[in-house]
């Protein structure tokens, strides 16, 4: 089965905006995503990016306008001032990894963080909020959140954040396909044109 390697921040606006056609990429191609929560802020410094937030202000100017653009485009809510962006994201990401190591598909999860920050002005530092949005999706979030604290759970995400390091990942989101990095949502067509591509050579 192909895989879509998808290296995020649960932060990123432009991960929330690329989530609903990377699933429905994957859904149509019969490919696997593969959630690979990182250490932005790291992933930034190693690859020489500067963060959304410290950017100049006519470069935010213009993301503002951009986000709306894209939202419209595919047809989901967007805050272009979220109350809670820029925020730490290693908890959202640890208990994002927690559910990838108990053997459950964390798509829903990495969905509902995303919207947390884009839609709805929740605080995904805060464990609470994390729960409470793992509860929604009907999983139990007082375990997850428990695991999130544990060793595994932030050794994973440090892993997750060298290999995207490792490949050349400066941003979010980022997808690897068939060994191919692309950046970016607005990459998003030749992703699936990768995938397409892969399927008539019977990879």
């Amino acid at each position: 089965m192909p895989e879509i390697i998808c290296y995020f921040s649960p932060q990123s606006g432009y991960a929330y905006l690329g989530f609903p056609r990377v699933r429905e990429i994957a859904r149509e191609a019969g490919a696997t995503i593969s959630w690979r929560p990182v250490d932005i802020l790291k992933v930034f410094a190693a690859g020489g990016s500067t963060a959304p937030a410290k950017q100049s202000a006519q470069r935010n100017a213009y993301r503002k306008m951009d986000i709306v653009r894209w939202a419209k485009l595919r047809n989901i809510p967007i805050k272009t001032e979220p109350a809670f962006w820029p925020t730490d994201t290693l908890p959202a990401c640890r208990m994002i990894t927690a559910a990838i190591h108990e053997g459950i598909d964390p798509t829903d999860l990495v969905g509902a963080c995303l919207g947390a920050v884009w839609a709805r002005d929740l605080q995904i530092a805060d464990k609470a909020v994390l729960k409470m949005l793992a509860d929604e999706i009907g999983l139990d979030g007082a375990r997850l959140v428990a695991l999130s604290d544990s060793v595994e759970a932030a050794e994973a995400v440090n892993r997750y954040t060298a290999e995207a390091i490792e490949i050349g990942v400066f941003g979010s989101p980022s997808y690897v396909v068939g060994g191919e990095l692309y950046f970016g949502q607005d990459r998003l067509d030749f992703v699936a044109a990768k995938l397409a591509e892969m399927k008539e050579a019977g990879q």
